[in-house]
């Protein structure tokens, strides 16, 4: 296989206008042929490097999604295990929403990688990996940045996808609400554990996560993603005026943050990538 692009060039991103409270993107809606398929393997190995990290589980997938034989015995074992929290498996395969949930979040996840110096100045300094199971409690996504000043700043996530009726609006509703309400128990979860391995500028970060969230801080902030189909896309700040009411005290427009990816067929382009990953078993 040739080197995986970039994701963010494949999805087109428009940014928010100037006069926008909420700083957001969308992209996606032009995600077809060669480039959706680019996409989806993309995100496949993108799955699997986080949920194998440095296991020789990745190298056996990899060889095989490329054509190569399969693994047989524990090692087969050992990759259906890994395989199935996020995707299941060909004769279990996970529900649909799991798994376009999953997706919702890997793309997330690439694109908040590659945005490695943000539209105020931010750069990129630690993503925290997402979840290999999209239904497990907790926080989504957890971003550190280091502002102009030099000083660290936080980002904390809701992911969500967007399959309804609805409007687009109901499901970023329900996902700034969702972080009003328990956006300290998941910091509770992740800060904790980094005070043990971090210091210096960047442990203090984690060691006053939560008490910063509590007074809205401008060391910190929050985000909402959606991963969904093009015809959902949404065309007006006010769809993103959710995250502000949420949030009224944060009152950077860079402190209340979303991406939508907005792709045609998203169930379908989220069947592309299990595919692509229940290959390389």
């Amino acid at each position: 296989m040739t080197a995986m692009p970039l994701l963010t060039p494949l999805l087109s991103l428009v940014d928010s206008p100037a006069t926008s409270e909420v700083e957001y993107v969308v992209g996606g809606s032009a995600l077809n042929g060669s480039a959706r398929d680019d996409a989806a393997h993309l995100l496949a190995d993108e799955s699997m490097t986080i949920a194998c990290g440095r296991q020789p589980a990745l190298d056996w997938w990899r060889t095989r999604r490329d054509g190569g034989s399969a693994q047989v015995g524990n090692k087969l074992k050992t990759l259906e295990s890994i395989v199935g929290v996020a995707f299941g498996l060909p004769r279990k395969p996970k529900n649909v929403d799991h798994v376009q949930g999953h997706v919702a979040e890997l793309l997330w996840n690439r694109l908040v990688n590659e945005r490695t110096v943000c539209r105020d100045g931010r750069q990129l300094v630690r993503a925290h990996p997402i979840k290999m199971d999209a239904l497990e409690p907790g926080g989504d996504g957890l971003v550190v940045y280091q502002d102009c000043q030099g000083t660290l700043v936080y980002r904390l996530w809701e992911i969500k996808k967007h399959d309804a009726k609805a409007g687009i609006s109901s499901t970023i509703n329900t996902a700034s609400k969702q972080l009003r309400d328990r956006g300290d128990q998941y910091l509770s979860k992740l800060a904790g554990p980094e005070t043990l391995t971090e210091d210096l500028a960047l442990g203090d970060l984690y060691a006053n996560m939560i008490e910063w969230w509590w007074d809205r801080s401008n060391r910190a902030g929050v985000g909402v993603s959606v991963g969904t189909s093009d015809h959902h896309a949404p065309t007006r700040p006010t769809t993103f005026g959710s995250i502000r009411t949420q949030f009224p005290a944060f009152t950077e427009a860079s402190q209340t943050e979303s991406i939508v990816v907005a792709v045609p067929d998203f169930p379908g382009f989220a069947d592309r990538v299990k595919e692509i990953v229940w290959s390389g078993l």
